[in-house]
């Protein structure tokens, strides 16, 4: 969904600088009203991807990931935290949650630096997720991206993005 919505934001925002590119002959007070047009306009194009995301906030993100990789976390739990359309799924995270706190990546070495909005997956609602792994084993955090899916309403780790994480631990 966030590629739809880039193309009537940069239109808006693009006439929005263009009007105030050619009041600039006018006086300083018609600067300052096209000016803010065009802040209003990026305000509002913001709110519009903003919402696209509802439901899914950097908080919840981590709360969900971190839920999902630690190895204390009940297997009747996962299937509330991470997609498991797929039975191999739930396998798949439970084993990466004891192998990588095992090496060192416990649970509090993952921290949601954005959330995005994206195109639905499965027809569900999904967001790219940004996440900062701080490594025992080099001295600055790595980015890692991470597709979430919205299903029955509920936000959660994508199977795909536990597939990512499972071949990281190999």
């Amino acid at each position: 969904m966030q590629k739809t919505l880039r193309k009537p934001v940069l239109a808006v925002t693009t006439l929005a600088a263009g009007a105030a590119i050619a009041l600039t002959g006018c006086s300083s007070d018609s600067v300052d009203s096209a000016t803010s047009t065009v802040k209003s306009a990026a305000a509002s194009a913001t709110d519009q991807i903003k919402e696209a995301v509802d439901g899914l906030d950097d908080a919840q993100a981590q709360e969900i990931l971190r839920t999902a990789v630690d190895p204390a976390t009940p297997a009747d739990q996962i299937d509330s935290v991470v997609d498991v359309t797929d039975p191999a799924t739930k396998t798949a995270i439970i084993a990466y949650g004891k192998g990588s706190s095992a090496a060192g990546y416990t649970p509090d070495v993952y921290t949601v630096k954005s959330v995005e909005s994206t195109d639905k997956i499965d027809g569900n609602s999904a967001a790219t997720v940004t996440v900062a792994v701080k490594s025992p084993h080099v001295p600055q955090p790595i980015d890692l991206t991470l597709t979430y899916v919205e299903v029955d309403g509920t936000w959660k780790l994508s199977g795909d993005a536990v597939t990512q994480l499972a071949g990281m631990g190999r």
